[in-house]
């Protein structure tokens, strides 16, 4: 029933959402409204819910709250937008008959997307498990963020894997997961709702984006399929591999040995060549959880900027106004909100669309450009203050060459990662035949967010500029799609040629997504004892305790919701954080002693585990610790310790 009411709640928030882009002023299908529903409800619900909890506290009391403003929000845009528009375009929807290809063709993309989300989160007899392969390094980082905010009352945010910092992750996606357990569901469906319903939305989305560009359904439908399903070449080293004589075909195809996007090189004559442009499905969109905001969000505003630029090769404004703003702006409008929302839904989304909105602006001048400028900066200003001043160590602006060509040949790099669609948004850009003038003038403030992230340092970890380089990706396949599809209905003699493009720019993802479905991308993140002390620990201590542990990437603590005094460096690292002296102290700590004593006090630590993981990699003095400290969790090969006492 507690699963059931969450669905509810999401589906209120869709609706909502879908009701708003009425106020567009435009004619849109059902479904690019539902798409937009799923987007813009979501988000509100993330935002409102985490604004209200701030107030009150993460309990039933904000979840009451924000359901009844949804509730009451529901029916005053029922009341705007008029019961008679909604029949009018549902009995459009359902009244003209479904088209049978694009049934299949959602359906496909559903299944899809059932099949890839039921795997995040996995329970088995042994403990849970996780899929693909990549979220086993970064979804306990995650869990760590979700169980503070639903069992640790973490507000205002506190770093759940570095205690005693204020938390400036874009956390809102990981906040909407917490409100969901909170109203009742369990993991799975809390990960399953917000995961499904989102990139459904960007299928959808990138569809919307590149029919309203293009007017080619063909063209429309192809472009998911090339952002989804994106890659370099490692398919080369994939066929080799299958055609080893020595080798079973068999096995290699159902165990295959490792991913072909990413983590792998490619052997030329002149070296190997790093595969670094790793596929949206399997290195972003699943394990870089905000991506699940970003990504349909930017395609939003894509869309919103094209429309209000469209309507003359000026910029002119050839439609009325309604209800006081004039089409544009309200378009405009939208898209300024809709970014003012994102920094702390994405942050890097948030930086590409601010780089790439003033040479837009520039492009297309019109004083309506202040329609999306003012409503930007206004909800972008709060969101920088909060993020300004933490301590964190970046290495923003810092030059970064070829990103992760590194020896290799740089042009190489390039034409092995991206070389294939470059050279099919080349030749859609550069050819009459497939863009106009007005399509190609819209295109080159994108390109910035491709020659940013090769020149310079966006994250504290250089491959994270890949945050940047997917939405030159999600810029550029409407129109490597529009090339491909009057390549597949032109001449019968392109055709090969077409289905050579198509299978260059999607079978080394297609190939790493079938992995992650497979068996061997099913990996054990908890075992079944750590969930159990995760559960002692939530009845046994107190919501905001600091715990000291391994500093291990899956430690039990992050089921917990309680604070860590030092997580995985390998996160840390990659946020910019100096972990490297209380590293130190905490190996000093676990060898118990007098020693032990003052880094004790001065990081702030409640309790102290030692399991399995802190005896092999810190050695403690567990006869030290239980002589100072009560002994409050005992279980199966896991002791903690309360050390401070209130």
């Amino acid at each position: 029933m507690s699963n059931l009411l969450v669905v509810l709640v999401a589906v209120l928030a869709i609706v909502n959402g879908s009701l708003s882009s009425w106020f567009l002023g435009e004619r849109l299908s059902l479904r690019v409204r539902a798409s937009i529903g799923a987007v813009v409800g979501l988000a509100l619900l993330s935002w409102t819910g985490f604004l209200i909890a701030l107030l009150v506290g993460m309990g039933s009391l904000s979840i009451g709250l924000t359901v009844g403003l949804f509730l009451l929000l529901f029916l005053w845009l029922v009341r705007r937008v008029g019961r008679e528009r909604v029949s009018v375009a549902i009995g459009e929807a359902f009244g003209r008959g479904w088209d049978g290809g694009e049934i299949l063709y959602v359906g496909g993309w559903s299944l899809l997307l059932i099949a890839l989300f039921s795997r995040v989160v996995m329970f088995d007899a042994d403990g849970l498990h996780t899929a693909p392969a990549n979220n086993f390094g970064d979804l306990p980082f995650h869990f760590s963020v979700i169980t503070s905010f639903a069992y640790g009352e973490n507000l205002p945010p506190q770093n759940p894997i570095f205690a005693g910092m204020k938390f400036t992750y874009p956390f809102l996606i990981d906040f909407l997961t917490a409100f969901f357990i909170r109203c009742g569901a369990d993991w799975r469906v809390a990960f399953f709702v917000e995961n499904f319903a989102l990139s459904l939305a960007l299928v959808g989305l990138l569809e919307f984006l590149t029919m309203r560009i293009f007017g080619n359904r063909l063209a429309a439908r192809l472009a998911p399929v090339l952002f989804l399903f994106n890659g370099g070449l490692g398919f080369v080293n994939f066929f080799r591999e299958l055609y080893d004589p020595i080798g079973d075909r068999l096995q290699f195809l159902t165990h295959l040995p490792k991913a072909y996007t990413m983590n792998n090189s490619l052997m030329t004559s002149a070296g190997e060549i790093p595969l670094r442009w790793g596929n949206v499905f399997t290195t972003l969109l699943i394990p870089q959880r905000s991506m699940l905001f970003g990504l349909p969000i930017v395609a939003m505003i894509l869309a919103l900027w094209w429309m209000a630029v469209a309507e003359d090769g000026e910029g002119g404004d050839a439609a009325p106004a309604i209800g006081g703003f004039s089409r544009r702006r309200r378009l405009l409008l939208a898209a300024g909100v809709l970014a003012g929302m994102l920094p702390m839904l994405h942050a890097h989304g948030f930086f590409s669309v601010a780089i790439a909105s003033v040479p837009m602006a520039l492009l297309f001048f019109s004083w309506d450009w202040l329609a999306f400028f003012l409503p930007t900066g206004l909800l972008a200003l709060p969101q920088a203050l909060y993020l300004r001043g933490t301590p964190v160590k970046i290495k923003l602006a810092e030059r970064l060459f070829h990103w992760e060509a590194g020896e290799a040949n740089p042009l190489l790099f390039w034409a092995v990662n991206f070389g294939v669609l470059i050279a099919a948004l080349l030749a859609a850009l550069l050819l009459k035949r497939y863009t106009d003038a007005r399509q190609a003038r819209f295109y080159p403030p994108f390109v910035l967010w491709f020659l940013v992230p090769c020149i310079w340092m966006l994250a504290p970890w250089g491959w994270d500029n890949i945050k940047v380089f997917v939405y030159w990706a999600l810029a550029s396949v409407p129109f490597a799609a529009m090339l491909l599809s009057s390549l597949f209905t032109g001449r019968r003699v392109l055709r090969p040629l077409a289905a050579g493009l198509l299978a260059a720019l999607t079978l080394s993802g297609a190939i790493d997504v079938f992995r992650a479905l497979s068996p061997v991308e099913n990996l054990q993140l908890f075992s079944r004892e750590e969930m159990e002390v995760a559960e002692l620990l939530r009845q046994r201590t107190p919501p905001r305790a600091v715990i000291l542990h391994a500093p291990i990437h899956n430690s039990t603590v992050a089921l917990s919701g309680r604070q860590s005094v030092l997580g995985y460096p390998g996160h840390l690292w990659t946020h910019g954080i100096e972990y490297g002296p209380r590293e130190q102290e905490i190996r000093l700590i676990y060898k118990g002693g007098s020693d032990s004593l003052d880094p004790l006090a001065r990081l702030g630590v409640d309790y102290l585990i030692i399991g399995p993981r802190e005896r092999a990699e810190l050695a403690p003095d567990e006869a030290d610790f239980a002589a100072r400290y009560p002994l409050v969790i005992e279980h199966e090969g896991y002791r903690v310790f309360r050390i401070r006492m209130e």
